[in-house]
């Protein structure tokens, strides 16, 4: 009889451990940290900018402060990197700072930079920090290292990342009029990324056409000659911004490219 007693009171004990260790690795799981920026000098459409970051995803969106104009830019964000993100808010004293921040005495005064509200919340806790206008002076320590990380975030939202442009510039490729008429042995020879933002992927391929001229020739009087080619291809924003083959045909806009003027 004590034995069986013993032998649920284990089993008990077991499955109340599980509980406890599957409580603990979701900790995080019900958190949402956000960054919102609104009222700063900038184009309409970038007049609201909301980051929400959890364990799954990171989304980006800009607007105008009525909601137009709406862009979403989402990213996938893993659960271990996300708790690395909420012990930083909890190092930093997140919970323990004001809840506003604005000029001290003997700070400038800056314009036209908008305000910042950082927020973390979840089932248990929340709270929400405002600096107002949004410059790093008028933050501690502790709420600039918060605000850089969420920045780096932002930028990660809105890229793309190699593999992604690379399959976004070949898939386009395939599908525009000239390669798609007779072209095949499509190759990347280069692949540059400018620091930009949204960053820019300068591709550059090769391919081989059976005939010669560019677009769509169905119908057309074309020369039967193996005919290679040169594609520069930029991806920005996961679209395709710019193709020119050749230096002189603009695969985007179906026409001749625009030359610079030659400098005497």
């Amino acid at each position: 009889m004590i034995s069986k007693l013993v032998s649920v009171m284990l089993i008990i004990l077991l499955i109340f451990s599980a509980g406890c260790i599957e409580g603990q690795s979701g900790t995080s799981e019900n958190i949402t940290i956000t960054h919102k920026t609104y009222g700063a000098f900038t184009l309409p459409e970038m007049q609201l900018q909301i980051l929400t970051v959890n364990g799954t995803h990171v989304v980006f969106t800009t607007s105008g402060i009525e909601g137009e104009f709406k862009q979403v830019y989402e990213r996938p964000f893993n659960e271990t990197d996300f708790e690395e993100l909420v012990d930083l808010f909890e190092r930093n004293g997140f919970f323990e700072m004001q809840d506003r921040y604005t000029p001290q005495e003997g700070q400038p005064v800056v314009a036209d930079v908008g305000t910042v509200e950082i927020s973390l919340s979840g089932e248990n806790k929340a709270k929400t920090v405002i600096v107002d206008p949004y410059y790093s002076e008028y933050m501690p320590e502790g709420l600039q290292e918060i605000d850089s990380a969420l920045i780096e975030l932002r930028a990660y939202a809105v890229s793309t990342s190699p593999e992604e442009a690379e399959e976004i510039a070949e898939n386009w490729i395939k599908s525009a009029p000239t390669y798609g008429f007779d072209g095949f042995d499509l190759k990347l020879e280069n692949h540059e990324i400018l620091e930009s933002i949204p960053e820019q992927h300068i591709l550059t391929y090769t391919s081989t056409s059976r005939h010669g001229g560019y677009g769509n020739r169905t119908g057309k009087m074309v020369t039967q000659v193996i005919t290679p080619h040169r594609i520069e291809v930029t991806v920005s924003d996961g679209n395709v911004t710019s193709a020119i083959i050749d230096g002189k045909w603009d695969e985007l806009a179906q026409k001749p490219a625009e030359r610079e003027t030659e400098k005497h």
